[in-house]
């Protein structure tokens, strides 16, 4: 008799460990004050880990500072306070002259038709026995987020309806590209 009572309270034990080892997974899993806890501990090791300034990349720009770097001024620059490039055939040629891995002087831009948002023009790629220009063609760039970027350039054909359908260039703008 001594015997079994033994073996139950052995089952009886055993079987409240496990009963009371599932029941707090489950509370801890359900309960989200025991997770905050848990959590804070997590992002406090986290924020240890961030180091401000950390991000800067190649030339020296804090990313997370609102600075990018601006090649034309060759420094470090928040855009919305001091604009990178003199005008927006400027920022242009230096566009296409890393597009095409050129130097700036190389790069010829005349914008022939602008307005506040929207370019056209003509670029020709000076070559050193040619330095009026060599290779060109035309361009079309439209102004995101107050930055240009290019729409179009080249001398092939242009896909006139996605123009259309994603800009807003002016009908005048739009001659001799999509007549």
């Amino acid at each position: 008799m001594k015997k079994i009572n033994i073996i139950i309270l052995v089952i009886f034990v055993i079987l409240f460990f496990v009963v009371a080892s599932v029941y707090l997974n489950l509370f801890k899993k359900n309960n989200p004050a025991s997770n905050q806890m848990e959590n804070k501990i997590i992002v406090e090791n986290k924020i240890d880990e961030i180091k401000i300034g950390g991000d800067r990349d190649e030339h020296g720009c804090i990313g997370s500072a609102g600075y990018s770097w601006c090649e034309a001024k060759q420094k470090c620059l928040r855009i919305w306070e001091e604009a990178c490039y003199e005008n927006g055939e400027q920022e242009i040629q230096y566009i296409l002259a890393k597009k095409y891995n050129k130097s700036i002087s190389e790069v010829l831009v005349k914008a022939t038709k602008e307005n506040e948002n929207y370019m056209v023009g003509n670029v020709h790629f000076a070559q050193k026995d040619l330095p009026a220009g060599g290779e060109g063609g035309m361009f079309m760039a439209a102004k995101v987020e107050n930055v240009w970027k290019l729409v179009y350039d080249g001398n092939g054909s242009i896909d006139c309806d996605f123009i259309k359908a994603n800009y807003q260039f002016t009908e005048e703008m739009l001659k001799g590209f999509c007549d």
